[in-house]
């Protein structure tokens, strides 16, 4: 048996080596498994460029300082390496095969520090070299951290001579949609602040209510501005609202506070004097008042019968008197009690 598997054996090479297209194959493949290696091993170099590898800080050192680092959010750079194409070509390799490190070792008080950026790979025996960066260095703030509150103060400017368009309509002061700012950043920093200001630009000759997105400026003492820091709420949120109110003439009312069930049907008369007021009220409102709410009455400090209840002016809120010492007497008649 085993002469016989022996002699199959001989006798397939034989006939292998006797067919022609057999060793035509063979010595094709063989030829490109020489050309290959050969590519291979002596193939020329490339370089390539591999973009948005991100920048970590080392903060080693500053962390035992206390400090932190300001002023910089994601920093990514692009790496240009140079090697076999074969071991940098596209789909070998990404970002994620490199480090980038911000070295911080001489970082030893608060401020402004120029770090460079060292590249290395991840895998140490790799067979290619990092010949460039696209930033060699960044600039970053260290500092203690600190927070603070401050007001919010407004400015408007006007692009025409008046901000209303006639002696028809009255403003008043800007009102900005946050009172107060909390920043977050360098203690340095910080304790410069004296001015944060939230100023907006109007086209002016207006005849009702403008809101806009504010530009929000944090300053010192000198005008100059203060970097560095994080604000909450962001700036871009900020809104500056122009009020712009519309003269005319109004029945006067009150509000009434503790209504008994009897009243709320059929409520007690209400009259004035004067009769009407003189007031200044939001155009987009004034179609809809029917008369102007100088404050509010609690229906437990009446008694049966009339009422007579000197008021001035201070608690109204749907308008701006134009007389603002203005006195008001409201008469409130109630059933007499049987």
């Amino acid at each position: 048996m085993e002469n016989n598997a022996t002699s199959k054996s001989k006798f397939s090479i034989e006939e292998i080596l006797a067919n022609n297209k057999a060793l035509a194959v063979i010595s094709f493949l063989l030829a490109a498994i020489l050309w290959l290696s050969i590519s291979i091993n002596q193939a020329p170099e490339i370089e390539r460029v591999v973009e948005d590898v991100k920048v970590t800080i080392d903060s080693s050192v500053p962390d035992q300082l206390g400090y932190e680092a300001f002023g910089i959010d994601d920093v990514y750079v692009d790496i240009t390496v140079k090697g076999k194409r074969y071991l940098v070509g596209d789909n070998v390799l990404s970002a994620d095969d490199f480090t980038v490190t911000a070295v911080t070792s001489h970082v030893d008080a608060p401020g402004v520090y120029s770090l460079q950026l060292k590249a290395t790979a991840k895998d140490l025996d790799s067979s290619y070299t990092i010949v460039s960066k696209s930033m060699d260095n960044i600039e970053v703030y260290f500092d203690t951290p600190k927070t603070a509150e401050f007001l919010v103060e407004t400015n408007v400017e006007c692009l025409s001579d008046e901000i209303i368009f006639s002696d028809d309509y009255v403003t008043s002061d800007p009102i900005s949609s946050v009172e107060k700012i909390k920043v977050t950043g360098p203690s340095t920093e910080v304790d410069k602040i004296q001015h944060i200001v939230a100023s907006v630009q109007t086209k002016g000759n207006l005849k009702a209510t403008d809101t806009l997105p504010a530009t929000l400026t944090v300053a010192d003492a000198y005008g100059a501005e203060i970097k560095y820091l994080d604000l909450t709420p962001a700036a871009d949120s900020i809104t500056i609202t122009i009020p712009v109110y519309k003269k005319t003439t109004l029945p006067i009312t009150v509000d009434l506070e503790n209504v008994p069930t009897k009243y709320l049907e059929n409520p007690p008369v209400i009259t004035s004097v004067p009769e009407s007021i003189d007031v200044a009220v939001d155009a987009k409102k004034l179609s809809t008042l029917d008369a102007i709410s100088i404050g509010k009455v609690d229906f437990n400090d009446l008694m049966p019968g009339l009422n007579t209840i000197s008021m001035d002016l201070t608690g109204m809120t749907d308008g701006i008197p134009l007389e603002p010492d203005q006195k008001v007497k409201i008469l409130i008649t109630l059933e007499e009690e049987k």
